[in-house]
């Protein structure tokens, strides 16, 4: 996109962000100090600026890229009860810019819409379709060509999940089942065996002995495909999948400080065409939160997730610790600080080791088999200001770091820092 064309968007971006909060400004003022606002919609923009020391996560030797971009977005959403439905949407259209890499820029989005239902005979549930596209991260295993590291990649990704549970929070047994469905698609052909759809099926009970604990148990079923695999004797092609396993839930009040919850399951997966091997092992999350003040809150995570499965935790923009992996071990610690009324001090700290199989083949056409593993660290500090009812304002510094101990992957070092004023019209 040409540079000049930056600066319209920008003002575009500028004047949402002023018109909305303006408009917010002016809905306060008309509704006087002590009326209570409620909507079930809100319209809002927002306005980034990031700096990156390190874009495309290359090692030293390779030639790492600095850059800064803006981030501009039109935000829109409705959380809107019906009886005993309740629709909700959540809606952003972004436009990111970069300062010299422009051949990084790009249109994104982001939607989350679906509906939580419930009827008379105590069966409820939930139904939710997700879209996002925006660039995809980089610092993939298996990629080391500067050359094809370099490559803009796009990443689409489409989500649908749909629930079923009979009874409530008072009954003792709660029959539950859950279907998703993931299609996860990248642009840039050198990361396209990565591509992937997935359909999940989980079914099982939960048991609660008291209003403090429940314990539960599923069986889960998924199959998926790998639509351009590259596949034992040479060339790409499709190879598909299917998992079977069991799932044991669990979540514990210990006391009014303190939650345990978390999911431990066991996986067998097979493919078809061989291009990864057949996984058998345990996956999981175990989740502690505690807030031992009115305003401190602490949460630590230990993840075991095997690519393929359900997300155990979500994805972001901002670090690839589980693609690519046949099993990524993850402890996460995550604070917030309640400074004032108005501030919230947040701090996070990632560690994730990765257990890698090499899914590509070599410069003859021969399938590769060979393992490795690398260690990923992230650290970030941020703050956020509420100005008023319906603008904030904050800023982040973060810094990730990796150490590898074969060719699969290989070491680099980036540092971030980003700051966003947020208006938001309800």
């Amino acid at each position: 996109m040409p540079r000049t064309s930056q600066g319209t968007y920008l003002r575009m971006a500028g004047f949402a962000l002023l018109s909305v909060a303006s408009a917010a400004q002016a809905q306060s003022s008309a509704a006087g100090p002590h009326s209570a606002l409620s909507s079930p919609w809100y319209l809002g923009a927002s306005l980034a600026r990031a700096h990156d020391s390190n874009v495309y996560r290359l090692p030293e030797v390779l030639g790492p890229v600095s850059d800064s971009y803006t981030t501009a977005s039109l935000l829109a959403g409705l959380d809107q009860p019906i009886g005993r439905q309740r629709l909700f949407a959540d809606v952003a259209l972004r436009r990111q810019d970069f300062q010299d890499l422009s051949e990084l820029d790009n249109n994104g989005y982001g939607l989350s819409a679906g509906v939580d239902w419930e009827t008379i005979g105590q069966f409820s549930g939930n139904l939710k379709f997700g879209a996002e596209k925006a660039l995809a991260s980089y610092g993939t295993p298996f990629v080391s060509d500067p050359t094809v590291q370099r490559q803009r990649n796009i990443l689409k990704e489409r989500t649908f999940e749909f629930s079923a549970q009979h009874g409530t929070a008072a009954n003792t047994l709660q029959p539950f089942a859950a279907y998703t469905y993931r299609d996860t698609d990248y642009s840039a052909p050198a990361f396209q065996f990565r591509n992937n759809t997935r359909h999940g099926l989980r079914a099982g009970v939960r048991w609660r002995p008291s209003d403090r604990l429940m314990l539960g148990v599923a069986l889960a079923e998924a199959r998926g495909k790998y639509p351009s695999s590259f596949l034992p004797g040479g060339g790409v092609g499709q190879d598909e999948y299917k998992s079977h396993g069991i799932d044991l839930l669990g979540d514990w009040t210990v006391s009014g400080a303190s939650s345990i919850n978390g999911r431990i399951g066991y996986e067998k997966r097979s493919y078809d065409a061989g291009s990864r091997p057949d996984f058998n092992g345990v996956n999981g999350l175990l989740r502690w939160r505690w807030q031992p003040t009115g305003k401190l809150m602490f949460t630590t995570s230990l993840v075991r997730d095997a690519d393929d499965t359900d997300r155990l935790i979500p994805a972001t923009g901002t670090d690839l610790t589980a693609a690519g992996s046949r099993v990524t071990n993850s402890l996460i610690l995550e604070g917030t600080w309640s400074a004032t009324a108005k501030v919230d001090v947040t701090a996070s700290y990632r560690y994730s080791d990765r257990k890698l199989v090499n899914p590509v083949l070599s410069a003859t056409g021969a399938p590769q088999t060979r393992t490795g593993s690398d260690t990923t660290r992230l650290a970030s500090i941020g703050v956020n200001w509420a100005a008023t009812n319906h603008v904030s304002l904050g800023c982040n510094a973060g810094r990730q770091t990796r150490s590898a101990d074969s060719d699969l992957s290989y070491p680099y070092k980036a540092n971030t820092v980003s700051c966003q004023v947020q208006a938001l019209l309800r």
